[in-house]
């Protein structure tokens, strides 16, 4: 690992601009364009911290609910134009792929979680037009894409949250 990491740097910076720059400033617009610079940098340090993991974390649990939507779409009973594109979907995202495997960029991760959370939108829309024609099956998964989006929302809120608030007002 080299150091100092890239979280000390940005640490480095943030104390630089708090105790060199900051005790100079005179004007709201400045202190208010300083602070902002000041929650920017925490949440890229936090974002370096956490962001590939929690990426790796969402398509390992977005990928068994996407598959069991393809599923659900396959078993209709009246295989309409809607189902079968879904379905195509689904598979052409959940196909294995020789960049998924190793070391991956924050990058690619962020590129196939956002495919991924297009085709839970779509399985989303799908699947409220069946609730009710199929009850059960649809108001399950139904449920599971909604506890998804929530858990989803919660992970992004752990990059978010520690980094602005507590810290004053942002412009």
């Amino acid at each position: 690992m080299l150091l100092p990491t890239s979280v000390d740097l940005l640490r480095c910076i943030e104390r630089t601009l708090d105790t060199v720059v900051a005790p100079v400033l005179t004007g709201t617009g400045e202190r208010s364009a300083l602070a902002t610079v000041g929650h920017l940098l925490r949440h890229v340090a936090l974002r370096i911290e956490l962001e590939g993991p929690m990426l790796v974390d969402d398509i390992a649990r977005v990928r068994p609910l996407l598959a069991q939507v393809r599923a659900f779409a396959n078993s209709t009973p009246v295989k309409d134009a809607e189902a079968a594109a879904l379905t195509a979907r689904l598979t052409q995202l959940l196909a294995p792929s020789a960049q998924r495997s190793g070391y991956r960029s924050v990058a690619s991760l962020a590129e196939e979680v956002t495919a991924l959370r297009q085709g839970v939108c779509d399985s989303l829309a799908f699947v409220q037009t069946r609730l009710s024609e199929a009850a059960p099956a649809a108001k399950a998964l139904h449920d599971d894409l909604l506890r998804y989006v929530a858990w989803e929302a919660d992970q992004e809120a752990k990059i978010i949250d520690p980094a602005f608030e507590g810290f004053g007002p942002r412009r």
